[in-house]
């Protein structure tokens, strides 16, 4: 099997759950993902979980990982691949502006349309993530605060 690299941008940037899903997953470097944004989507309100969401001008902040095949297997049960996640094909950038094809998973409809807010256990894994990989973690708190924004529009929209 050729090499296969994937782009993480939420829980699967914290090396120690990495560690344990795919023990032989390697870290190749941090990348981004441009006119893309962070976001927070589900089924239940509280229970949200990180996607990725076309937005001009926006990026996604990450870590590419050079996974084999046993690796993507778990990611993709670990993922709920098809329904609930898909996988796409996506050119992501390094530090030096070289760019690179490769794999993400993005949340499907219908779930992707429904703002949620991650559980404190979540987000805090994801923080820890970014920590790990020296990334700042502005842009997971802006994407949790537009995320509460976006749901309290939601339940106003509904109870007038």
């Amino acid at each position: 099997m050729e090499d296969r690299y994937y782009f993480a941008y939420g829980s699967n940037m914290n090396l120690e759950q990495m560690k344990y899903r795919c023990p032989a997953a390697e870290v190749v470097e941090n990348v981004r993902l441009e006119d893309y944004r962070l976001a927070f989507r589900g089924k239940a309100p509280g229970n949200g979980v990180a996607t990725v969401l076309p937005e001009k001008g926006s990026c996604v902040e990450g870590v590419l990982w050079k996974i084999t095949e046993a690796c993507e297997k778990s990611l993709d049960f670990y993922e709920g691949f098809p329904s609930f996640y898909g996988k796409e094909s996506i050119q992501v950038k390094n530090q030096d502006g070289v760019e690179k094809e490769v794999f993400v998973y993005m949340m499907n409809a219908p779930h992707k349309d429904v703002p949620a807010r991650p559980s404190k256990f979540y987000l805090d894994g994801i923080l820890e993530g970014y920590k790990d990989n020296q990334i700042p973690t502005d842009s997971v708190m802006k994407a949790v605060k537009r995320t509460r924004q976006e749901v309290k529009k939601e339940k106003n929209r509904y109870t007038r």
